[in-house]
């Protein structure tokens, strides 16, 4: 009796475990078959529009207004009716597709991986976040004007801000960056902060980013109803102490009569 039991369950762990294969729509059927095709969709919805990602019939996920997009799904083309898909990006709000691509099962083991933003009702391509080297600090940064709509290029420039003497120094800056677009990656080396000399004189070092008119250290917001403070008008940062690869989206975000800005992302 002892010995009919114990085959009775193993019966039924095979036939839950053929049941479970044969429900599959493709997603994790990776025993058998293996013309396996995924989609992955990463980057950031920089609107206030809810988007709706779908692939094929599947159950859509939503991403909300301002966050990250992280999709992924995969599908076995096992079924010979079945053999092509499609992804689509659309806006919850007004049903208009705003990506779409077609997966098809003659494309042998395909992984489409897209990387894009979405803002301004476009969609355009998220740059690629360097992979990390050692010694060196690497960042990406996108200004988002979106208080004073300043459309010329600027610099954005890095440096250490000796607090006591009030001095700024440039260690590296982005150069001739538009607005609402993403800076190709600088890199520079890490460097110390805290009590250091300057000068003969002991003094507390910040990591500062000033926005200045592109090939000069002028303020952009110079003509503008706002004030800039080299103590706080600096752009968010991250710590320059170690080896990073960083991205940043910033935006304005003035205090009074100051500017200042606010992260949006960081990656």
């Amino acid at each position: 009796m002892k010995t009919k039991i114990i085959l009775t369950a193993t019966a039924i762990s095979f036939f839950l475990l053929f049941t479970l294969l044969s429900c599959n729509k493709g997603g994790d059927d990776l025993l058998y078959h293996s013309n396996v095709h995924m989609i992955n969709l990463s980057g950031y919805n920089n609107s206030n529009e809810e988007l709706v990602l779908q692939l094929d019939t599947f159950s859509a996920t939503v991403t909300p207004a301002f966050s990250k997009i992280a999709f992924g799904a995969n599908y076995n083309f096992n079924d010979p009716a079945k053999q092509h898909l499609k992804f689509t990006m659309k806006s919850k709000a007004t049903d208009k597709i705003l990506l779409e691509r077609e997966i098809r099962a003659n494309d042998t083991a395909v992984s489409t991986n897209l990387n894009i933003i979405y803002m301004d009702g476009k969609v355009a391509d998220f740059p690629t976040l360097p992979a990390p080297v050692e010694g060196k600090v690497q960042l990406i940064y996108m200004l988002q004007s979106n208080i004073l709509n300043y459309s010329e290029p600027v610099d954005i420039v890095f440096g250490k801000y000796y607090f006591t003497p009030k001095v700024f120094e440039e260690v590296i800056r982005i150069k001739n960056l538009k607005p609402n677009e993403f800076s190709l990656p600088i890199t520079f080396d890490p460097f110390p902060l805290g009590i250091q000399d300057y000068k003969g004189e002991k003094t507390s070092v910040l990591f500062r980013a000033y926005i200045y008119k592109a090939g000069t250290n002028i303020p952009y917001t110079e003509g503008s109803p706002f004030e800039f403070s080299l103590l706080t008008s600096g752009a968010p940062v991250p710590s320059p102490t170690k080896a990073i690869s960083k991205l940043f989206i910033i935006n304005e975000a003035p205090l009074n009569n100051i500017i200042r800005f606010n992260k949006v992302l960081e990656l």
